[in-house]
Parts: structure tokens; C-alpha cells; sequence
């Protein structure tokens, strides 16, 4: 999908105001959350019920009660909901968020490698297939709330998984880094937002997934030239490459899972919907950069400012 004219006709509207947009749903929700269980609530949604059903004699009576009982705050709030008032609001709660306003050596829900339940097994290494090595979380970095991952050019020597000979020692000419918060989050459908900017003949990704290769959601895919936006499951799947954006400024990437749908959005404009073979397993997030065997490659660096993901009420 081409966004050059979206963005020149502000139809994209600018990273800014969707990050301030952004905040107003992240408030909402927690405002929202928060008197889900509210006592003037249900004393509110109760009076309704009576207005409706009341004689002519106390319906004035209890109009004026519901009246009242409209003006607290909590009420208020609630009436802007269902209403449709309150920008962007779902019936969500944050179920993970970070803004990286945190040193390295610190505790964070975020570490190196891929995860697997069983702790025996290796974590820390790269694919025959690529020029990288990945190196342990020493290429990842936090600046000022933003999250990098470095990928630079530097001979080592490192361990490949092959398909076919297993873990081998191999020489890589670059190391770079995936990073998963396995241990502090997985989840099944929901709301993830994430955003995100680039640089380099690198690949670069923030996306969901398991101990297993699929499936594979990319919330954010560039590689190396454009962006891509889809997912794999069953060995089938879906995608979609974005053009007219440049990579390298921030944009919001999203990602709307239900069990009938995924909804993909680059600063809240929708650019994929696919509705069959929709994974339905609790996943986690993983953010890497890699440069394929057969890709020029070179240096780049992958910046990730915030992430967030929502679940829905049930």
C-alpha cells in the first residue's frame, strides 16, 4: 500500500498528533478501568432501568434522581463512553507498556536471545542463514526513553543453528541483538501499538510470537528498503507492503487481534485486514534486527521510543 498520498493530503496525519491521541486513549482506558466497578455506576445504570419501567406518577421523581446522579464524576465518565465522546476509547485495560526509561543493567522485562520453557536450552544465537550474530543484549542500548538496537559491522565468532547439522560455530562479519519479554508477558488477541524508527540495509521487526517459528504476527517488518506488515501461521498467512513513508522518522504501528481478525495500522490508518487462519495462542513480544545471508547488508540502527499492548474486557 502506497501512503504518499494519504500523507500528502493529511489524510496520514503527522506522528505528533496521533502520539498525543495516543496518550488520550491510554488515559481513557485507565480512567475507565478504574471505575469499571463503581458504586455510582451501578446505582446510575439501576435508576435507568426504573425511569423506564416506572408509572407517569414516579417517573418524573426518579428522573430528577437520575438527573443528579448523572452530574458525578464517575457517571460522567461512563456516559462519554457508551456515548462515543472520548476519543479512540475501547473497552480495554494496558496490559504492557514500556517507555525504556531504564539502564541496561537494570531490572526490565526485557532478555537477550529467544525464550524457550526449557531453560537447558540455548538461547543466545543466530540462523545459518544470516550475517549477524546475535550478541547476548551487548547491542542494545537505552537513550533518553528510546530503545536501540545497534547493528554494526564487526567480525566474530558465534553459534548458528542449522536445520540440518544443529548448532554450529560459524564466522559473522556484523552483530546485532533480539530482545523478548517472555517472562513478563504472552497474550492471546488484544490492541499493540509500537513506535517505531529505522535505519540501514538491515531488517528490522517488532512482532509477536512463541517458542515456536509460527505463528508469526509482524507488527513491524522493514527490510531493508520498505516496510512490511503481516503474519504466518499454519505454513499460510497474509501481507502487506507499506510504501510512502519514510522509514527512518517515527510512526505508530499497529495491530488490532481478535479471533476473527487482524487489523494492521501505520498512525491509525488501517493498511491490512485478514480474516482466515487467525492464530488464537497466548504470544509475546520480540524486537530484532538481522541481516539476511544474501542481502548487501551494512550498519543500522533500530530505535523504538514506546510499546504498548491493551487487552479487551470480556
Amino acid at each position: 500500500m502506497n501512503l504518499f498520498w494519504k500523507r500528502i493530503l493529511g489524510i496520514l496525519r503527522p506522528t505528533p498528533i496521533i502520539e498525543k491521541q495516543e496518550y488520550e486513549f491510554l488515559t481513557n482506558a485507565a480512567r475507565y478501568e478504574a471505575i469499571r466497578n463503581s458504586p455510582a455506576i451501578a446505582s446510575y445504570r439501576q435508576l435507568f432501568l426504573e425511569v423506564k419501567l416506572s408509572s407517569p406518577a414516579t417517573r418524573k421523581t426518579k428522573q430528577q434522581k437520575l438527573k443528579e446522579l448523572g452530574k458525578h464524576p464517575d457517571v460522567k465518565l461512563y456516559l462519554a463512553n457508551i456515548g462515543g465522546k472520548l476519543y479512540g476509547h475501547r473497552d480495554v485495560y494496558l496490559s504492557f507498556g514500556d517507555d525504556f526509561y531504564w539502564e541496561k543493567d537494570k531490572p526490565n522485562a526485557w532478555r537477550p536471545g529467544f525464550f524457550f520453557k526449557n531453560e537447558t536450552m540455548k538461547r543466545n544465537y543466530s540462523f545459518h542463514n544470516e550475517q549477524q550474530a546475535n550478541n547476548s543484549g551487548n547491542n542494545t542500548t537505552t537513550r533518553d526513553g528510546v530503545l536501540q538496537i545497534h547493528t554494526r559491522r564487526e567480525a566474530c565468532r558465534a553459534m548458528a543453528w542449522h536445520p540440518r547439522n544443529g548448532f554450529v560455530e560459524k564466522d559473522f562479519f556484523y552483530t546485532s541483538d533480539i530482545i523478548q519479554n517472555a517472562a513478563a508477558f504472552n497474550q492471546r488477541g488484544g490492541i499493540f501499538k509500537a513506535k517505531i524508527r529505522c535505519t540501514g540495509k538491515v531488517h528490522h521487526a517488532f512482532w509477536l510470537g512463541g517458542e515456536h517459528r509460527q505463528p508469526h504476527i509482524n507488527i513491524f517488518h522493514f527490510n531493508g528498503k520498505e516496510v512490511q506488515m503481516g503474519f504466518v501461521n499454519n505454513n499460510s498467512g497474509d501481507g502487506v507492503t507499506i510504501s510512502g513513508i519514510d522509514p527512518s522518522a517515527y510512526f505508530i504501528y499497529g495491530l488490532e487481534w481478535t479471533q476473527h481478525e487482524l487489523v494492521w495500522s501505520v498512525n491509525n490508518i488501517v493498511v491490512l485486514r485478514s480474516t482466515g487462519n487467525i492464530p488464537w495462542e497466548p504470544l509475546f513480544m520480540k524486537i530484532n534486527s538481522f541481516i539476511p545471508v544474501h542481502d548487501e547488508g551494512g550498519e543500522g540502527l533500530l530505535e523504538v521510543d514506546w510499546v504498548r499492548a491493551y487487552q479487551f474486557n470480556t
